[in-house]
């Protein structure tokens, strides 16, 4: 069973990205932090290989920054987002790191279009005199070996 700390930031995460929140969103991560989506398969080498996304902490703060813009027409209306968390699995890799492993369903709507997202996020999360920082994300999508349209959200 997954710690009930662990659980409420893995649920606050997912409706600060919902509501479109992207400065407290950025503010759960530990600068330094990485943001990866891959393509193709789930264990590639990012640094060799096509991902989806593939962020350090600078580019990240430039995704929000560019979402935040109004300058992506993908966000304008703001699309309606929720996102459903379950099987919140822990592994305590160190005294201040815990790894968090949980499966996602993400819907949105936009206009009469509706989507469903779903697949694997893997936290590395940090204690922190803040509470806990997110260190690393990767995001497992199912469909990820198909062609699919850009990520104009967070997943």
């Amino acid at each position: 069973m997954a710690d009930p700390q662990i659980e409420r930031f893995l649920y606050r995460e997912a409706l600060l990205m919902d509501e479109h929140r992207f400065d407290e969103w950025l503010a759960l991560w530990a600068e330094g932090g990485s943001y990866w989506v891959p393509c193709n398969a789930d264990d590639i080498d990012p640094t060799r290989q096509v991902s989806i996304i593939y962020d350090d902490y600078a580019r990240l703060r430039q995704r929000i920054d560019r979402l935040k813009s109004g300058s992506v027409q993908a966000l304008d209306p703001l699309p309606r987002m929720r996102r459903l968390i379950s099987n919140i699995e822990t592994d305590a890799s160190a005294a201040d790191e815990v790894t968090v492993g949980s499966n996602f369903i993400l819907c949105i709507a936009r206009g009469v279009d509706q989507q469903l997202w779903s697949g694997r996020s893997i936290h590395r999360l940090r204690h922190s005199g803040e509470g806990l920082k997110i260190t690393h994300k990767k995001v497992l999508l199912i469909n990820n070996d198909q062609e699919m349209p850009l990520l104009q959200f967070l997943i």
